[in-house]
């Protein structure tokens, strides 16, 4: 792993868990915490569903199938869509410090090109492409999401080793037999598993990955003491196992629209008063890094009018909350193709 020359020591947490919600936890608690180390956490999680920060839960999952099947619902503190894994999934986490403007570079340098090369040790063909993605044959086996916080950068991403491919198209999909099986077949025309690569068990695969990423590198195993236990159970039982910050409200406004484009879907809601915007959300897809209330904020207060917000947009820069969405892409959502309830 190249990891830049400040950064002298690699630490290594693995816990016993398998719950998503406290691995969110323990990264939310090291952002708050900033250290010169960087961090990483290789991990596994029960059947789950991780939604990305900016979507609505109730459109993007089948929550009839997925009481059912016993997923759970969590929410991330990144941005990107919703993943599906289970325990033929690995995930993994780099925490680190960061500098304006390094957030793709230094994740690339490191976490992403670790993976990338841990897995062409492993005889499997992987390759970085697109904005968030590593492939093998042309085929998606891990997406990679981001947000920063006082001065640090968590990355994180998943790999498909043995994953239920079907549970993953239910949960994310309508219940309608021939839109889900289209979209089974879509999905493995687009997506592999690792497996179909390496004849080992996920467990071999998860070990033989960890040795692969920690032994070009001074490396020091990292455990968490009682107190920093009991202030990540404090956070995963606040945040990410409450509801209200998985689902929260589904915004009710009366302007809508829904765009997707090359960087990401963009929902956005608005409502107005005599031609002033009083509330405004935005949610998708796209890959911010940073919480989007800052920008709905400087939204909300203003005439609803093209001129108007295009000065206002003009004035902040958009990629930390909208990632590859652009200002024009972004004012096209608002002012064409309108939906008024």
């Amino acid at each position: 792993m190249k990891i830049p020359g400040r950064l002298k020591t690699l630490l290594y947490i693995e816990t016993k868990s398998t719950n998503a919600a406290f691995h969110f936890s323990v990264e939310e608690f090291f952002m708050e915490t900033p250290r010169s180390e960087p961090l990483i956490m290789i991990w596994q999680a029960n059947k789950c569903v991780m939604l990305g920060a900016h979507q609505v839960g109730f459109a993007e999952v089948n929550m009839n199938y997925a009481e059912e099947m016993g997923i759970q619902i969590v929410r991330r503190s990144s941005g990107g869509g919703a993943i599906f894994t289970d325990m033929g999934t690995l995930l993994y986490t780099m925490i680190q410090p960061y500098q304006k403007g390094q957030v793709q570079q230094i994740a690339k340098e490191t976490i992403v090109t670790s993976v990338v090369n841990a897995l062409k040790k492993m005889g499997v063909p992987a390759g970085f492409e697109g904005r968030n993605d590593i492939l093998v044959d042309g085929k998606k086996i891990s997406g990679i999401a981001q947000y920063t916080r006082n001065g640090m950068l968590c990355t994180h991403g998943s790999l498909l080793y043995d994953t239920n491919l079907e549970l993953l198209v239910n949960v994310l999909s309508v219940d309608d037999e021939k839109i889900r099986s289209k979209a089974i077949r879509s999905i493995r025309s687009r997506v592999t598993n690792i497996k179909e690569y390496l004849n080992i068990s996920t467990q071999d695969f998860l070990e033989s990955l960890k040795q692969n990423l920690l032994s070009e590198h001074k490396t020091q195993e990292y455990i968490l003491t009682a107190n920093e236990l009991t202030e990540i159970n404090q956070i995963c039982h606040n945040k990410y196992e409450n509801p209200s910050w998985t689902f929260g409200k589904t915004p009710k406004f009366s302007f809508s629209n829904s765009k997707r484009f090359p960087g990401g879907k963009v929902d956005i809601y608005i409502n107005t008063a005599n031609g002033i915007v009083t509330s405004c959300a935005i949610h998708g897809d796209f890959l911010g890094t940073v919480p989007m209330g800052g920008l709905e904020e400087k939204l909300e207060n203003i005439m609803f009018q093209y001129q108007t917000f295009n000065s206002v947009l003009e004035k902040i820069n958009l990629q930390p909350y909208i990632g590859d969405i652009t200002k024009e892409q972004l004012l096209s959502c608002i002012f064409e193709q309108k939906e008024v309830e």
